[in-house]
């Protein structure tokens, strides 16, 4: 074997990766199967908006989260 990750390999790391933020977790933690707004995990977590939109699109990205448009609102 020469070392090399093949694509499945790559992709778990990644989703590991994801996973292994404490802030991510907490996020999860957050959602646990319920839809929430972005204010509403901004006011549970108790970070900036900006850090959790970036958090969420990590999750989002790794599919360990839905967004969905409500009116003028993301939910996830």
């Amino acid at each position: 074997m020469d070392g090399a990750m093949d694509a499945s390999e790559e992709a778990l790391a990644r989703l590991f990766q994801s996973l292994g933020d404490p802030t991510r977790l907490r996020i999860i933690k957050v959602l646990n199967g319920e839809c929430q707004s972005v204010s509403a995990i901004v006011k549970a977590v108790g970070l900036p908006q900006p850090l959790v939109s970036h958090h969420l699109r990590v999750l989002r990205e790794q599919g360990l989260a839905r967004a969905q448009r409500r009116g003028a609102f993301t939910h996830y």
